[in-house]
């Protein structure tokens, strides 16, 4: 005898990753690394994960050819569903690219590592600079970085690839700035957002 019973799960809020932890995982990147290649790469690695919201798999898949330093645009080949996307990025990010690239064939990997030694790596530095960091926090950075920052929610889930704008909207509810605007309307537009 079989049941057909659906269960819904309940949502989950993304973890509220913090700036000054990414900071401390790039510090401890620096400050252990002595080669300055092996140092560039990581710390490169690093910004791209906070500055795309590309996913593990994404940015172990990333090639030099992907990489489009004229334009200041990364190529995400076969993601998740299989889809192709274009995520532009800034001078920053482009310079240490370059740096990356620099001597590298068109079909290598930038970053020189797999989906799982990406993971093993983000968790071995995460755990030297003592901050709960995991490689998918980086991506859960971008998007409600972007949100709290007032962007389009239809280009940040256009960024990260979700295919369903339910997904991208779960990072409206991290913060709760736009409902502390709400509630702001029953004392006349005055809500204390900081000074609790």
């Amino acid at each position: 005898m079989t049941f057909d019973i659906k269960i819904k799960r309940p949502q989950i809020l993304p973890e509220v990753v913090k700036k000054a932890d990414i900071q401390k995982l790039k510090d401890a990147i620096s400050d252990a690394s002595s080669w300055k290649k092996s140092v560039n790469t990581h710390l490169a690695l690093i910004e791209t994960a906070v500055k795309t919201g590309m996913r593990r798999a994404e940015l172990a898949d990333l090639r030099v050819r992907d990489v489009d330093l004229e334009r200041w645009r990364v190529k995400v080949v076969a993601g998740k569903g299989n889809k192709d996307r274009v995520i532009p990025i800034g001078a920053e990010l482009c310079q240490m690219l370059t740096t990356v690239c620099a001597g590298l064939g068109e079909d290598e990997r930038v970053f020189g590592m797999n989906k799982r030694s990406l993971g093993v790596f983000v968790h071995k530095w995460a755990t030297k600079a003592g901050v709960k960091i995991h490689t998918h926090s980086f991506r859960h950075y971008f998007a409600t970085t972007l949100v709290e920052k007032g962007a389009n929610i239809k280009v940040v889930q256009e960024l990260l690839g979700h295919t369903s704008l339910a997904t991208t909207q779960v990072y409206l509810s991290v913060t709760a700035d736009h409902l502390e605007e709400t509630i702001g309307l029953l004392e006349g537009g005055k809500y204390p957002t900081k000074s609790l």
